[in-house]
């Protein structure tokens, strides 16, 4: 007959307990008084997130209490650490943080003559002097995350992740922090001052930019956090070491799409937009995705394409002046239509007017249909005609081996990137690009993952043979694909993707938020006629500075640049399994440790033009192959590094969940067994 559990209801109320008790354990440093502290820029702090070890100083790369704020940075870097304030039992009302002009540290370390630095708007029209470390602060807003990114069929898997890589749910549910607003456009609805609610925290993101020309050495600043309602709050050092070295521009190339009639639609029309965005997004390291298709499209674009834009001229003063963009699209997502001699005339005449600094000009001939005409249509036209040597024609799809597709140049999820394709497109003379990911094979652009996955992807383009990565849009506020739902307010709804597969995603394709809304979302406006960066540009942002680390470091020591690649970024790409969680670390600290290391590797005076960071890329790619093997089915090591097939991950997850339900019965039983016998006469009963 079948086994009774007569003690169930008291094991699974002592369960219950016992997860009762895990949050009240992880509060018990909750202070009864406000405090401030300070986490690095690989790190998102939710609202709720009160009592954290990191604000004791445990764990945390930057910040221990009672002792600077210690940073590190390269000549032409940007560095940006957080500042958290944290209420206790009352509310805090009025916050400010301000950040004193670095000066030269006093004793050794400090430079001969070091010039003053100044807080400067954050769209880059300061009057800093040359050689002046500029500060710019920004409002981080919260979003209200009630919901995971999803395939409503199958919920733990998403775009994003694969199942048994979906980041948890204690972690990215709640208010969290993504765009930054800066301060003096900060509106009343994210308001600066900041008011941080009892037993909840705010804070203000700092970028320090090191210009070119700084001289090297440790320089000292101080932050002063004070309030209306209790006064000063904090006043902390800060120590930055600037070091004899110059960081590339854009060590690895990331471009960008956006969509120009959505821009406009929702923040305005006109050049000026335009080209703000187009700056924003240079001033990360990420080249705006010029997709034109008609010569008046050239001329609107010509000053980004020729670099123009980004020099002081336009107002521009940030890392990479004068660097035009790497690729230029010709009809982005297929705009030129089907091949024939009208379209090709057309084409000819935008690619004429296109400078010769471009280094890429691709004519985008379909997207995501590899059975498509299109794409070996246009080659065949294109090789008959006088563009055969200045355009490729490429479109976009993974599931067919790129030798085996009829075009120039491949685009392939970068979750599907497959190293021996890859070499077998390359020895073809075929070109190939990776666009997106998902974990655990590379970062993810949805909000409600850790930030350091789009900072992984820095590494992981500067260890891998990935040529260039694309993102497929940056500014998606109007959710207007097949089986969409229409515009939203990013501000207050994170869920902005929606397809007709099921899938609902959180911040896919949206690295920007709007500085204007117009029409139905004007309550939520700025007031700022251009856009705004996000928390995971800045992350993007970091990874590809740190890629140009790793070459300048490699160039010197390239076997300790490689064991401490390997140790942050142990798999990605095809040497992960989707079986697996993502094998670098969610929290920022590794990540800012490893950079540190590098930094200490790389040559006094150590610069590097564009060819030398891709020679020495390109020997980090070939080493990382012989360092870190591909798996075997199964997930065994492939000794070899040759690409075996992978198993899925959806029958993976599946016995990974077998495992957990018979685990959790044994425990159960377990427990039950222990229960009876520790009680008189359990066993007569």
């Amino acid at each position: 007959m079948p086994r009774s559990f007569p003690h169930l209801p008291a094991a699974l109320l002592f369960a219950m307990a016992c997860g009762a008790l895990a949050p009240a354990a992880a509060g018990e440093g909750q202070p009864e008084r406000a405090r401030v502290w300070v986490a690095d820029d690989g790190t998102r702090v939710r609202r709720e997130d009160v009592g954290l070890p990191l604000s004791r100083g445990e764990g945390n790369a930057v910040f221990r209490p009672g002792e600077p704020i210690r940073l590190g940075a390269l000549r032409a870097e940007v560095v940006a650490f957080q500042v958290v304030v944290e209420a206790g039992a009352e509310p805090v009302r009025g916050v400010t943080v301000e950040l004193s002009a670095l000066g030269p540290a006093a004793g050794p370390g400090a430079p001969a003559k070091a010039p003053q630095a100044l807080q400067q708007p954050a769209q880059g029209q300061g009057t800093a002097p040359a050689g002046a470390i500029s500060i710019r602060r920004f409002v981080e807003h919260y979003v209200e995350i009630t919901r995971r990114s999803r395939n409503e069929q199958r919920p733990r898997e998403s775009l994003g992740w694969s199942p048994a890589a979906r980041p948890p749910d204690d972690l990215h549910l709640g208010f969290l922090p993504d765009a930054l607003i800066p301060v003096e456009l900060a509106p009343p609805w994210a308001p600066y001052p900041l008011e941080v609610g009892a037993r909840e925290t705010r804070a203000v993101w700092i970028d320090l930019h090191v210009p070119e020309g700084a001289i090297p050495g440790a320089y000292e600043g101080r932050v002063v956090v004070g309030s209306a309602s209790h006064g000063e709050l904090a006043s902390l050092d800060l120590r930055l070491d600037v070091a004899p070295a110059t960081l590339p521009y854009g060590a690895v190339d990331f471009i960008a799409f956006y969509d120009v009639d959505e821009v406009a639609a929702r923040v305005g029309d006109g050049p000026a937009v335009e080209q703000q965005l187009w700056q924003l997004l240079h001033e990360h390291h990420v080249d705006g995705f010029a997709s034109v298709q008609s010569p008046a499209e050239v001329e609107r674009l010509r000053a980004a394409i020729d670099g123009s834009l980004f020099t002081e001229a336009h107002g521009y003063r940030g890392p990479g002046a004068g660097v035009p963009p790497a690729a230029v699209a010709l009809g982005a997502y297929g705009g030129f239509g089907d091949p024939g001699e009208a379209a090709l005339h057309r084409v000819e005449a935008v690619a004429d007017l296109l400078p010769p600094a471009v280094d890429d000009v691709m004519l985008y001939a379909i997207d995501e249909q590899c059975e498509s005409p299109r794409g070996p249509g246009w080659r065949r036209l294109i090789r008959g005609s006088r563009l055969s040597s200045r355009v490729l024609v490429g479109h976009s799809c993974g599931e067919v081996p790129p030798v085996e597709q009829d075009v120039d140049l491949v685009l392939t999820p970068a979750n599907r990137f497959d190293s021996t394709w890859a070499r077998a497109a390359r020895e073809a003379g075929k070109r190939l690009w990776v666009y997106n990911g998902a974990l655990p094979r590379t970062g993810t652009f949805m909000i409600d993952a850790p930030l350091t996955g789009l900072m992984a992807d820095g590494w992981i383009a500067a260890s891998h043979e990935v040529d260039r990565w694309f993102l497929w849009e940056t500014a998606f506020w109007h959710d207007g694909n097949r089986g969409g739902r229409g515009p939203i307010d990013p501000f207050t709804v994170a869920e902005n993707f929606h397809n007709r597969d099921g899938d609902a995603c959180l911040g896919d394709g949206m690295l920007l938020y709007p500085g204007t809304q117009r029409g139905a979302f004007s309550s939520r406006s700025v007031g700022f006629p251009g856009v705004l960066p996000s928390m995971r540009l800045k992350s993007l942002r970091r990874g590809i500075q740190d890629a140009g680390y790793i070459a300048l470091a490699r160039s010197a020591s390239p076997g300790a640049v490689d064991a401490i690649v390997k140790e942050v970024i142990p798999a990605a790409l095809d040497e992960a399994l989707d079986s697996a969680p993502a094998a670098w670390s969610a929290d920022g600290a590794p990540f800012f440790r490893a950079r540190a290391a590098l930094r200490a590797l790389i040559p006094a005076g150590a610069s590097l033009d564009a060819a030398g960071v891709r020679r020495a890329l390109a020997e980090a790619a070939a080493a990382r192959r012989a360092l870190v093997p591909l798996p075997r089915a199964g997930g065994e090591a492939d000794g070899a590094g040759q690409a075996s097939p992978r198993p899925l991950g959806r029958w993976s997850t599946t016995a990974r969940l077998i495992a957990a339900v018979a685990l959790g019965a044994a425990v159960l039983a377990l427990a039950i067994g222990l229960y009876r016998r520790a009680k008189p006469g359990a066993e007569g009963r």
